[in-house]
């Protein structure tokens, strides 16, 4: 018999690997350096609570050769070898393709590989069972979920599974701990902790609910083939937990002669709205709904308002975490623009959020809310780059399978909105398409050409146009917005990068943390604001649902300037503009 000596130099490398967790470790150095705490932390590890397992998976890969120490940095980093093996791997991967591995869909809407180790861990920590049997469960549980021959595998199926596997063992008291109430029973007690720890009984209420929400809009309310898109990540209905009774944007009208029965709306306007409740009224009701707004149970609602030298006064006056809750609109139409730079310099020593506006007509996230569409229920966003990269690259294929996205989409939208009306029978009903990653995108279809910016901005303004006719033809209460919500960028990123590889999206999206939120081009990529409007425009004029520019810079005064620059160019195509002005991030 052969000794392991002199067994081939293969069997440390497959050794070497033979652990998720330490292919995890490879992936992350193979993106960049990372010193011990950073390397734990990149693979989901605590350096304390887990420093042997992590210390174990580390001398591993030392030992045959996969990484190795940059004596210079004092960091970690994949060796030579460890990039080969690491190459040749994913080609492997690539080969078999995803439809022969197992794919879990989460609870947080997000896939990734199916992983056996997660079953033994959360029956360890969820159902309190030794780590010996709960590994012998976990077997059991991935055999059977092989032999189900299932494309995609979600966290409750999974669930049920075990939870059957452990009836069959005559383990009844562990099974009762993994008991779902619209989450699992460990979530909800985790989630009642923190209710109880922060004095706030609307946490439990908002997310139990929410949770229950979700899942059944995705399991019954919507038909398959769209909950399908959203699942998969090729569109976002947001927000999902209150897509049944609820809405994202509300604007509210006060009662000017009952301060109270205004208050008492927009407490209960705030049970059914996500984002921001848009506060309009006479200035002097206005100020007194402010002094009682440190008292409502508002939570963390943005509370929106048109800014004036009253209103700035009364929200001096309330307290720092009342002020948090509040943004302020400055509508430049009724500004001397002389005075814009004062105004600003103000807002921000006082540290208050606030956008410049061009009508009285949008809300503080950028969304239109006039008299006829005062309640914005929901915006589904469409996966942009990822539709161009399931088409590779032909531009007339992706702008079908994003039409066909929106087809698909409108009639289930508008059903909602006539259920929403009538659960709110004062209300006025809309919803939004927004387009996400379109910019980066454009400059994957344009990558036939020299790709310049002028270039990708043209297949933009291509792309906007035909979602433009789609929508206008679909319905009168569904428009085309300016923005998308962040939670859908990452989102699309994040299953993309699955999808795709991160190297590949990484390569078409920068040194962003999510694909672009809105669908004018980056004002980064123009030598001048003057280039980038002539090239805005054409987008900016099919946004019927409002604009939206963000703008970030070290210099207040120079912001400002580049914001009045923007209103004046864009508010000749669309008095619906918002533009947010950031102070920039230090390096």
């Amino acid at each position: 018999m052969k000794s392991r000596r002199s067994v081939s130099p293969i069997y440390n490398v497959l050794d070497g690997v033979a652990s998720p967790v330490r292919l995890r470790m490879l992936r992350s150095l193979a993106r960049q350096k990372l010193g011990y705490s950073e390397l734990a932390k990149a693979v989901g590890m605590d350096r304390n609570k887990d420093a042997g397992k992590f210390s174990y998976h580390l001398k591993k890969l030392l030992s045959c050769g996969l990484i190795e120490v940059d004596s210079s940095v004092g960091k970690y980093t994949l060796s030579q070898k460890g990039a080969t093996v690491l190459k040749y791997l994913d080609k492997i991967e690539e080969e078999l393709g995803e439809k022969t591995l197992m794919i879990v869909r989460r609870s947080d809407q997000l896939i990734e590989p199916f992983n056996k180790d997660k079953i033994s861990e959360a029956l360890v920590k969820e159902a309190r069972l030794s780590p010996k049997l709960a590994r012998e469960i976990a077997s059991i549980a991935e055999k059977k979920l092989l032999d189900l021959k299932i494309d995609y595998l979600t966290a409750p199926l999974i669930r049920e599974l075990v939870n059957s596997i452990l009836l069959d063992m005559g383990l009844e008291k562990y099974r009762h701990r993994l008991t779902r109430l619209g989450m699992p029973l460990y979530d909800a007690e985790r989630l009642l902790k923190k209710t109880f720890s922060s004095g706030d009984w609307r946490i439990f209420l908002e997310k139990s609910s929410g949770s229950i929400a979700r899942e059944y809009a995705l399991l019954d309310l919507l038909p398959r083939e769209v909950a399908e898109l959203h699942l998969t990540g090729r569109i976002d209905i947001y927000p999902i937990s209150s897509w049944v009774t609820g809405f994202f944007a509300r604007k509210l009208s006060i009662d000017p002669g009952d301060v109270i029965k205004s208050s008492v709306k927009i407490v209960f306007a705030s049970f059914s709205t996500k984002k921001e409740i848009k506060i309009s009224g006479p200035r002097q009701q206005v100020k007194k709904i402010l002094e009682a707004l440190s008292r409502m149970p508002l939570d963390k609602r943005l509370i929106s308002l048109e800014y004036s030298d009253p209103t700035l006064e009364s929200v001096k006056n309330l307290d720092t975490q009342s002020r948090k809750r509040l943004g302020l609109i400055v509508n430049l139409a009724k500004l001397d623009l002389s005075e814009v730079g004062k105004v600003n310099k103000t807002l921000m020593k006082a540290r208050l959020r606030h956008v410049y506006s061009t009508s009285d007509e949008v809300g503080f996230t950028g969304f239109v809310l006039d008299e006829e569409r005062r309640d914005l229920h929901s915006i589904i966003s469409i996966n942009v780059l990822g539709a161009a990269l399931e088409e590779k690259g032909d531009l007339d294929a992706t702008l079908q399978r994003i039409s066909d996205y929106v087809k698909l989409v409108i009639p289930i939208v508008k059903r909602e909105l006539s259920l929403i009306n009538r659960l709110h029978r004062e209300s006025s009903p809309y919803s939004v398409i927004a387009l996400t990653g379109l910019f980066e995108a454009s400059k994957y279809l344009a990558r036939t050409k020299s790709v310049t910016v002028e270039e990708a901005a043209e297949i933009s303004s291509t792309i906007i146009d035909e979602m433009r006719r789609v929508v206008s033809k679909e319905s009168k209460n569904v428009l085309l917005g300016g923005r998308c919500p962040v939670s859908a960028a990452k989102r699309f990123m994040r299953i993309d990068v699955y999808r795709y590889g991160n190297a590949q999206i990484r390569n078409l999206i920068g040194g962003l943390s999510a694909y672009s939120m809105t669908p004018l081009p980056p004002l980064d990529n123009f030598k001048s604001i003057e280039a980038w409007a002539d090239v805005a425009k054409n987008v900016a004029k099919n946004l019927s649902a409002g604009c939206y520019v963000s703008l970030r810079d070290d210099r207040p005064s120079r912001a400002i300037r580049k914001a009045l620059t923007i209103v004046d160019e864009l508010r000749r195509v669309n008095q619906n503009l918002v533009v947010s002005v950031n102070r920039a991030r230090s390096s």
